[in-house]
């Protein structure tokens, strides 16, 4: 393991890849997965270590600062963007929770490359020195070029979720990944037949031994909302920038006034721009706030202030893709080709708006907190 790096380190790497990074968007959506270049572009700038505490050598980012660093990554190639966030968020739940020899093992190489699945669809029963795991798991992002899989799984002793990090050579991959969006990302399913899983590379989601507050005590939708509203925010602006540099040559057919020309169209892209503007400030405002309060307790947040974070986080992303979504038809049919960026950002921006985190779910719990609020007031 490394030693702790400065943050600004972690940005000036990143522009210096931009160039090749960006180049690599077609190809990972023609292969249906990141091509190897770019998984070695994501571990030179050591990007599985944004989120990664300190004190194990990555550069600990606070949540409302996920918001512009993976906006960034997705502006330049959305499938190393939806890579990154899951990439550093599970490298940095296994660093936070695991034992020093689990550590050991797989920051032993600097920056390993992560995929990883949240939701506890497989089983783990303990035995001698560690845990049988098995099990299918869907959505594992990027694990065709990952280097470790972390699996959430229910567990027969203690009872309850617990953490698996396993090789990837260890797992079988379900080639199921035939999408409208997020093509390049891989996220087929994964299968663990009977596995042998030993103990330091297990652990509990809901024991951290090493990091700071954004963890376990902001909640799962905390830890992981900054980074999936900064996918979504790095691919609308790039759908808006695109668009705002086609509008001035584009001409609908047997028309003659460029696009750029129309008044509608300038509303729109001035709506477009002001929505996503005010969904960043929202998100970073929300997170800022879950900090210092989760910072100044020994608890983690409660429920309404999860469900607080939360709104924000499927707010901003539902706002975010609606108003890129309005823009998307001024582009014209030209934007439909499968070589122009404005049709890839169309899509992806509906795939992030179909992820757990941004679900409207979270303004349904969120409407129903303040209704009970309000009755409880005098």
């Amino acid at each position: 393991m490394t030693g702790p790096r400065s943050t600004s380190e972690l940005y000036e790497a990143l522009e210096a890849i931009a160039p090749e990074l960006e180049a690599l968007s077609r190809e990972a959506e023609i292969k249906r997965s990141a091509p190897d270049a770019l998984a070695a572009l994501l571990k030179k700038a050591r990007i599985p270590m944004a989120k990664v505490p300190r004190e194990v050598g990555g550069y600990e980012i606070p949540p409302s600062e996920h918001v512009d660093y993976f906006a960034r990554i997705a502006y330049l190639n959305p499938t190393a963007g939806w890579l990154a966030f899951n990439q550093s968020g599970s490298a940095g739940l296994a660093a936070a929770t695991l034992p020093e020899a689990g550590l050991e093992r797989i920051f032993a190489s600097d920056s390993p490359l992560f995929a990883a699945v949240s939701a506890p669809t497989g089983k783990s029963a303990a035995v001698d020195g560690g845990y049988r795991v098995s099990g299918r798991w869907a959505y594992a992002s990027g694990v065709e070029v990952a280097e470790w899989v972390a699996l959430m799984t229910i567990c027969d002793e203690p009872v309850g979720p617990r953490l698996v990090v396993i090789p990837r050579d260890a797992v079988e991959l379900h080639d199921d990944w035939h999408v409208a969006a997020l093509q390049g990302t891989g996220s087929v399913d994964v299968i663990v037949d009977d596995a042998f899983v030993p103990s330091e590379m297990t652990s509990s989601p809901f024991a951290q031994l090493r990091g700071g507050a954004q963890y376990l005590k902001i909640g799962f939708r905390g830890y992981v909302g900054g980074e999936n509203v900064g996918f979504s925010l790095g691919v609308a602006q790039r759908m808006v920038d695109e668009i705002a540099r086609l509008a001035p040559r584009k001409t609908r057919v047997l028309g003659t006034t460029p696009v750029g020309d129309r008044g509608a169209f300038q509303i729109e892209l001035g709506r477009t721009d002001a929505t996503l503007r005010a969904a960043r400030a929202y998100v970073m405002s929300e997170l800022d706030r879950a900090m210092e309060i989760a910072e100044s307790s020994d608890a983690p947040l409660d429920e309404t202030e999860m469900g607080r974070v939360g709104a924000a986080v499927g707010f901003a992303t539902e706002s975010i893709c609606q108003a890129a979504m309005r823009l998307f038809p001024y582009a014209g049919a030209g934007a439909l080709h499968l070589s122009n960026p404005i049709q890839r950002t169309f899509r992806d921006l509906i795939g992030s708006g179909q992820h757990l985190v941004a679900t409207n779910e979270t303004l349904e719990y969120w409407g129903r907190a303040l209704m009970a609020a309000t009755k409880e007031s005098p």
